[in-house]
């Protein structure tokens, strides 16, 4: 069966550009704030822990540029409390992440819970392959499903809960394993370079770069290198969800009796 999987930021839901910088500014300030507020680690040594709002930069700063590979967002306290010599709070700095998830507008990207809703009734399988470095992967979903969009997703493949991130093609192999469709009967939608890359290292029959919401943050786009070029250009480019069905049509011309699936 024909299988379509998406990213989450700028794919299917996204922030505004300006609440979008102040969430990330929040997430690392709810770091330091808990690193402030716990107690020294046994046995720390007087002179080499460093600022609570330095180590949770720090923290934040190695988690972003670990290209490829997943962590649990437990490890962000964990590395921070080493860095500020202060006893990890993991269970503490998750719940608080949750909360902050849980407050945010997020909204959908427009167009894409009915296109979501078309492509099901029409057969695809559906799955999601996102990057998470300050979110749960429940945080996450519990927002797909405030905006009546997690019934629509069979498969989720998130960096958060798995030991890869993109461009590793692990992560998109996943995504398709509890769906049972082959790499070269998929295709990936997403907004930046990683999406296009590790689609094609994983043999998807194509990788979509969506431009339909590139309102990004400064902040966000500076730190997820919203810019950078992608070689050899994408293959198809997507720039409104109304324009995914002519898409479709070529990207899976035969074999209809389902809705498309080679």
């Amino acid at each position: 069966m024909a299988a379509l999987t998406f990213d989450l930021w700028h794919t299917l839901i996204q922030l505004a550009p300006e609440a979008e910088d102040r969430y990330i500014g929040l997430q690392e300030a709810t770091l330091a704030e808990i690193l402030r507020t716990s107690p020294p680690a046994p046995g720390r040594q007087s002179g080499r822990a460093i600022d609570p709002a330095d180590a949770a930069h720090e923290a934040w700063s190695s988690a972003l540029a670990r290209k490829g590979r997943g962590a649990p967002i437990s490890d962000l306290a964990r590395v921070a409390a080493g860095h500020a010599g202060r006893r990890p709070e993991p269970e503490r700095w998750v719940a608080a992440i949750e909360t902050l998830v849980a407050a945010q507008p997020f909204e959908e990207v427009p167009g894409a819970r009915d296109q979501l809703r078309r492509l099901v009734d029409e057969g695809y399988r559906i799955a999601v392959v996102s990057n998470l470095v300050g979110e749960s992967g429940r945080s996450i979903r519990r927002v797909l499903e405030r905006l009546d969009m997690a019934r629509f997703i069979e498969s989720w493949a998130l960096s958060e809960e798995l030991p890869w991130a993109k461009p590793a093609p692990e992560i998109f192999w996943r995504a398709l394993e509890p769906i049972g469709t082959l790499p070269a009967d998929a295709v990936h939608f997403g907004d930046l370079a990683s999406d296009i890359h590790g689609a094609r290292a994983a043999g998807f029959r194509c990788s979509v770069l969506f431009q339909g919401a590139r309102n990004y943050g400064a902040l966000y786009s500076a730190l997820s290198h919203t810019e950078d070029r992608i070689d050899p250009p994408p293959e198809r480019v997507l720039s409104s969800w109304k324009d995914l069905p002519p898409l479709l049509e070529d990207l899976f011309p035969l074999d209809r009796s389902f809705g498309r699936a080679p």
